[in-house]
This record gives C-alpha cells, structure tokens and sequence, in this order.
C-alpha cells in the first residue's frame, strides 16, 4: 500500500498532470530504476532484433513440400517482432535512454540464440525455444 492517500480532488489531480509535461513521459509517480529498467529494455531490444533476423533467414531459406505455407509464417512473426522492436525502442526513448541497435554485442545481450537449421522442423523447432526463452524471460 502507498503511504499517500487517495486522490479525489479532481483540480488537483488536472494541475498536477500539467505540471511537469515538458519533462516527458516519467513522473513524479515513476518509482522503478530508470537505468536498471532501460538495460532490461535494450536487453529485450537485442531479443527481438535477434528473433527478426532468425524469422527473416527462416522466410528466406524455407524449402520442401510446405514451405509456402512456412514461409509466410515465418514472415509475419519477423514483421511481429519487428514490431514489438519498435515498441520497445519508443519506451527506451520515453525514459530518456538510448535504444541499443549495435550490431557489435548484440548476440551477447540477446537472451535468444540465432539458430538457423537445416530443414523446416529444425527452423520450427529453434523458432519455438526461441519464443519460450522470451517469453520466460520477459515473465
């Protein structure tokens, strides 16, 4: 629980939200570690990149019986990460960090491997542990 008490008085509340705008998207109410919180942020930048690249080698290198079908797949999740890359970058940015788009370290600060494969199901399969290393390491 907050030691401060509940906010009813809607002026106050208005004034308040006014009163540092120019200082961005952090306010007073901001508790977390801002530098500890934009490492695990870039961290997870590195993440997604290294999973966009390893979708877009899947979508390229797809070959076999069904792999018009995996192709597209693989392309819409490195679209997605893509994405979610540049969700993360904006929210670096709104606590006035830098986002981390190196190329040099970036294996290093990825928590999600670059494992092309062989076939289809070895793409599947590294694609899969892949997601479950993010999404375990994002919980």
């Amino acid at each position: 629980m907050t030691d401060q008490p509940f906010l009813t008085d809607v002026k106050t509340l208005r004034e308040r939200a006014r009163k540092h705008i120019e200082q961005g998207a952090v306010t007073e109410g901001y508790k977390a570690n801002r530098d500890n919180v934009i490492k695990i942020l870039n961290e997870a930048l590195a993440t997604e990149i290294v999973c966009t690249l390893r979708y877009k080698s899947h979508y390229y290198r797809a070959e076999g019986i069904s792999a018009e079908v995996a192709a597209q797949e693989f392309l819409e999740h490195a679209q997605q990460e893509e994405q979610h890359a540049d969700w993360l970058a904006e929210r670096i940015v709104q606590l006035g960090g830098k986002p981390n788009f190196s190329p040099e370290g970036l294996q290093t600060r990825s928590h999600a491997e670059f494992v092309e494969g062989d076939t289809l199901r070895e793409m599947v399969v590294e694609d899969l542990v892949a997601e479950r290393i993010a999404i375990d390491s994002y919980r």
